[in-house]
């Protein structure tokens, strides 16, 4: 634990001197802030106060578009800087420095979402007058902490695979890009292609559904897919290999 302690220590380091100046590093998730944390919870203040699962998917969202730039960095980027053959080079285990990276991008990514979501509680409450305080409720709050996580981690794994085969920064994130395109296009793509009995079967299926049931199925089936992924990376990394190419 404290190899892998000492890799995700470096790498948020790395993401955070990265960004320039401690002026350009605040600034540059602003952006971030003021979307999740201010104009979504005040542009949709009735469904996010109203509606339970509104708030949750946003932020369960956001580490799709967190991870991808991160996570494409880790090898990709230690290969154009020149600094993988010295991190090879260390006594670090091999599965020490690929936790490692994945856990530290999990960290930043989860970091900036539970951020985003407290600034998005606080501009509800202070913009709602004397109406009683808000809270996000039990689902809400799951969604914020458990699902950022594994959706984090799941991008996360993802986006190391990538990082690993790819030469550059720029091309891991082209490749990862297009994964997560076909993602959010293929699955919308799928639902309008089925036919009208299948579509009526599914609105029924939604309308009736338990969803604390389904949470808990989806909840397990991303940690396996994870875990899978966990598996795979682990076994690809191999730093003969590595140096070799």
């Amino acid at each position: 634990m404290e190899d892998i302690r000492t890799i995700v220590v470096k790498e948020l380091k790395e993401f955070w001197m990265a960004r320039g100046s401690l002026r350009s590093r605040l600034l540059s998730f602003l952006p971030m802030v003021i979307v999740f944390g201010i104009y979504l919870p005040l542009q949709q203040r009735e469904a996010w106060t109203e509606i339970p699962a509104v708030a949750g998917i946003w932020f369960t969202m956001l580490p799709l578009v967190l991870a991808g730039g991160t996570a494409a960095d880790s090898f990709a980027g230690e290969r154009e800087r020149h600094t993988l053959e010295t991190l090879l080079a260390t006594r670090l285990s091999d599965r020490d420095i690929f936790l490692g990276k994945v856990l530290a991008t999990v960290i930043y990514c989860v970091g900036i979402v539970w951020g985003c979501a407290l600034v998005g509680l606080i501009s509800l409450n202070v913009t709602r007058g004397p109406a009683p305080f808000f809270m996000y409720g039990a689902p809400v709050l799951a969604l914020i902490l458990v699902g950022s996580i594994l959706v984090s981690l799941l991008m996360t794994a993802v986006g190391v695979l990538v990082s690993l085969r790819a030469a550059s920064v720029r091309a891991a994130a082209q490749y990862f890009g297009f994964a997560t395109l076909a993602i959010f296009i293929g699955l919308p793509l799928i639902v309008q292609a089925l036919p009208d009995s299948a579509k009526a079967a599914l609105d029924r299926a939604v309308l009736g559904a338990n969803w604390t049931a389904v949470g808990l199925t989806v909840a397990a089936a991303i940690l396996a897919i994870d875990a899978l992924l966990l598996s795979i990376g682990i076994a690809r990394f191999q730093r003969t290999r590595l140096i070799l190419e």
